[in-house]
């Protein structure tokens, strides 16, 4: 891992500049710090995974699910990746980079806000596309918040390029993690424990537990307590 980016490095150097500093506009000075804070700590996806769970009935609960475990899955990951790369971000290797928002205190590698975006896309979409069958329209405007968001973290100057790209397909592959536990994980564990129960409930210990208690009268005849 290490290794490859250090080989792509004068690429990758040079496509940050491009975004960092060539291919800027006032316009996108002003938005691209908003968007890169909306996607601060998931927020606006759990925002969305909400809305999700609380219009789409039974099929939304069980979507905003996917994108909820496909979100933990990609930020626990991706803070384990970034103490184990240790890649210093563009505005410490570069004096001369604008840096549009204030310095985050981890390393660069992977883009967790990229990771967290495409994680919780993916999960959602895979997981409706297997309930409804079809890839559901809102799947693509969030998939557009999620690039945009991406892009953002390159354009303020705190992640670069690879950065991003790795976070998108580390986000990719938690949104399949998550959707495939929701879908198919989730309801065997719960069948097991279902069934543990029930069977729990047949040992000898506990039908005796679960017997009601008897009362003696004073004539010597039994009485069950109401």
């Amino acid at each position: 891992m290490i290794a490859l980016i250090n080989h792509t490095a004068g690429a990758d150097q040079a496509l940050f500049h491009l975004v960092n500093g060539a291919w800027t506009t006032p316009l996108l000075d002003r938005v691209m710090p908003l968007l890169s804070e909306v996607g601060n700590f998931g927020a606006v996806w759990f925002a969305i995974l909400g809305a999700l769970a609380a219009f789409g009935k039974t099929t939304g609960r069980k979507v905003a699910l996917a994108g909820l475990a496909a979100f933990a899955i990609g930020f626990a990951g991706a803070e384990v990746l970034k103490e184990i790369v240790v890649r210093p971000r563009p505005f410490v290797v570069f004096p001369d980079v604008r840096l549009l928002i204030p310095e985050p205190n981890s390393f660069a590698f992977p883009s967790g806000h990229t990771t967290s975006s495409f994680a919780v896309v993916s999960g959602t979409v895979l997981a409706a596309r297997r309930l409804l069958g079809k890839i559901p329209l809102w799947g693509w405007p969030m998939l557009a918040l999620a690039a945009a968001i991406s892009y953002s973290r390159v354009y303020v100057g705190v992640h670069w390029p690879s950065d991003v790209a790795a976070g998108a397909l580390f986000g990719v592959f938690s949104g399949w993690l998550g959707a495939k536990f929701r879908l198919q994980v989730a309801p065997r564990l719960g069948r097991l424990l279902k069934q543990r129960k029930a069977n729990g409930l047949h040992e000898p210990g506990n039908i005796a537990a679960a017997t009601p208690p008897v009362e003696y009268a004073m004539n010597g005849s039994q009485r069950e307590e109401p």
